[in-house]
């Protein structure tokens, strides 16, 4: 870290937490990075890792079908909700769908479809102490039953798929292929080279603006994992995170 990106992280319009790894030589450091946050659609990155988990073990296949009922209809983020009552979509459909637009309905129908304790043994696994997913999207958080976790969590989460830790080589490359697709590219892409490749996931929720990523950088990829909250107005949170994202860039790069 070097005095610009200080700076940055002290002048954030909002409450920041951060969390930088080099891929390559495991350099880190962290800013509040400890500390709880809503979750927001970040959350969805270990949910998509307990999918490709349980295909792995056999406990799941992609190419399920799986019929989209008026009743599992919820707002926010998303298309499913806009679709007539039967829709059907696959398995790998709904990975696609939760990470590529932030899916809510299609986030639901996966944790459905996920084995009892998938989640709970996915964070023990990759020690994400921090982390609980206590509720569905869109359903009203209560005491002890919300989506909560921290930028050092989501970092190492992100690292360890980097990685490879977590899946096997093809669903690896299956999961990062998805986070790449990301249609939400306002926050730590946004002023990076645009040929450099960002494996990523936003989330936001009202004062809530985040964004978790690998940094593809050739020969010495990195992870930044961002959360804020109690932020000002959305486009100036998302400007000073994206002006962060292109200062830790420089600074990794040896600029």
């Amino acid at each position: 870290m070097n005095s610009r990106i200080l700076t940055q992280l002290r002048q954030m319009p909002g409450e920041i937490a951060a969390y930088y790894q080099d891929l390559h030589t495991g350099r880190s450091w962290g800013w509040n990075a400890e500390a709880d946050f809503p979750a927001a659609s970040v959350i969805k990155v270990p949910i998509l890792l307990a999918v490709l988990q349980a295909n792995q073990a056999g406990l799941l296949s992609l190419d399920q079908r799986v019929s989209v009922e008026f009743r599992h209809h919820v707002g926010g983020a998303g298309v499913l909700f806009e679709l007539h009552d039967g829709a059907e979509m696959t398995v790998m459909d709904l990975c696609r769908l939760m990470i590529v637009v932030s899916d809510n309905v299609a986030s639901n129908l996966l944790l459905d479809l996920l084995p009892d304790g998938a989640m709970a043994g996915l964070f023990r696994g990759l020690e994400m102490h921090r982390s609980l997913l206590g509720r569905r999207f869109m359903e009203q958080p209560r005491p002890g039953h919300d989506n909560r976790t921290s930028a050092f969590d989501m970092g190492l989460c992100m690292a360890a798929l980097a990685r490879g830790e977590i899946l096997d080589r093809s669903h690896t490359n299956q999961a990062l292929s998805i986070l790449r697709r990301q249609q939400f590219r306002e926050k730590i892409p946004l002023m990076l080279p645009p040929e450099l490749s960002v494996a990523h996931k936003t989330g936001e929720l009202d004062g809530v603006r985040h964004d978790v990523a690998v940094v593809e950088v050739p020969e010495r990829p990195y992870v930044l994992s961002l959360l804020t909250q109690r932020g000002g107005h959305s486009w100036d949170v998302d400007r000073a995170l994206a002006e962060l994202s292109l200062s830790v860039y420089h600074w990794h790069s040896g600029d």
